[in-house]
């Protein structure tokens, strides 16, 4: 009789031999797993690139354009008369005061144009002698020259120039006479009581325009001779 071959069983799997196919199993994973991962980032990447220029659009067309801004207006400065380019030449501290002249012109309208008191304001008239020879008084805006009065102090009779005399000495036209920057040496008098005044006002050589000053620079640059001859 043949002999029943005894059918061997297959062993049983050793646990450190299942271990080994565990870990090659977890490793081939890990190996495919890093690549879905770069993918997975480099999609994520795109949609948010694709996010950002998306609202970087927006951003451009909601926007709001700025209007140009307007350059600041630039006042316009006054024109550098002789009488302004002397006491700029002796360093004098003053200031441009402009307003609207009208004809036939004065201190009053000065006075309410700036809106300060006729008396600081102080008016420059050319007179002349009974020679012809000039002579420039300086009074009180709200006062007047005594003409005889002036004759007993210089001892001739004085009046007042005609406009076109009166132009031809200073380089000035009426209206607009400093005692600054004239054209010749002229003779200066000067009403005492304007030394007592802090400030002054003074024609700065034009038509509607005085130079706010002291009264101590305004003596010590034209050495007036003082006079009382007010009325």
């Amino acid at each position: 009789m043949k002999k029943n071959k005894i059918l061997k069983k297959k062993k049983p799997l050793k646990k450190a031999k299942i271990v080994k196919v565990l870990k090659k199993v977890e490793t081939a994973k890990k190996a495919k797993a890093p690549k879905k991962k770069v993918l997975r980032k480099a999609k994520a990447v795109k949609q948010v690139s694709s996010l950002t220029k998306a609202t970087a659009k927006k951003v451009k067309v909601v926007k709001k354009v700025r209007p140009p801004q307007k350059p600041p207006v630039k006042k316009a400065p006054a024109p550098a008369t002789p009488a302004i380019q002397d006491l700029q030449k002796q360093k004098v501290k003053f200031t441009l005061h402009p307003y609207q002249y009208e004809e036939p012109g004065g201190t009053k309208l000065s006075a309410m144009r700036l809106g300060v008191d006729e008396h600081i304001i102080i008016k420059t008239l050319v007179m002349e002698d009974e020679n012809g020879k000039p002579l420039i008084i300086l009074m009180h805006g709200d006062k007047e020259v005594a003409a005889d009065s002036l004759a007993a102090i210089i001892g001739e009779t004085v009046s007042l120039c005609k406009p076109e005399v009166a132009q031809r000495h200073t380089g000035y036209q009426v209206g607009g006479t400093s005692p600054f920057g004239i054209k010749k040496v002229i003779p200066v008098f000067m009403e005492k009581t304007i030394a007592d005044l802090p400030k002054i006002f003074i024609n700065a050589g034009r038509r509607g325009l005085l130079a706010q000053m002291s009264s101590v620079d305004l003596i010590n640059i034209l050495k007036p001779f003082m006079v009382s001859v007010a009325r």
